[in-house]
């Protein structure tokens, strides 16, 4: 059942439950494509008849004489982009080739670079370490001698 309440379509569900039944608002959309569809079966139905009248005997057999070079064009336009296509890919690729170089010499050069700063750091790790075993025989030496031990070596 199909109700209009406040200007809006709504339809009874056929579900109940006890004594209530449910409305739901009806698609507005139900009636334009209802009508879309009969447009294009319509469409269709004279196309139909258009192609099966002596004019339309007529159109086909010029459209099968023609299919032939429509082809062969579609096919030169083709190769032609698949050839520019190709021609693009192969100047992508040596592209990304060169920057993937590039990123490898630049790599290595860090590479380089963190060796040779860690070299460094463990050079003056070890004089650090060296200059602080001197400071601490000295001092040693010095509690010694102040302590009257002289002749002892640390």
């Amino acid at each position: 059942m199909i109700f209009v309440i406040d200007g809006q379509c709504l339809y009874q569900k056929s579900l109940k439950v006890g004594k209530r039944s449910y409305f739901h608002r009806m698609n507005n959309d139900v009636l334009p494509r209802g009508l879309s569809f009969l447009a294009g079966a319509a469409a269709g139905l004279a196309l139909g008849y258009y192609l099966h009248s002596e004019k339309g005997s007529a159109l086909r057999e010029k459209i099968t004489e023609n299919w032939g070079d429509v082809l062969d064009d579609l096919g030169a336009r083709t190769q032609e982009h698949l050839a520019d296509l190709i021609a693009l890919l192969g100047d992508a690729l040596d592209k990304g080739l060169s920057f993937a170089d590039l990123a490898e010499n630049q790599l290595e050069q860090n590479v380089e670079q963190v060796v040779e700063d860690a070299g460094n750091a463990l050079e003056d790790a070890e004089s650090s370490f060296e200059n602080g075993m001197d400071r601490a025989r000295a001092r040693l030496q010095q509690k010694f001698m102040e302590a009257g031990l002289k002749g002892s070596k640390v």
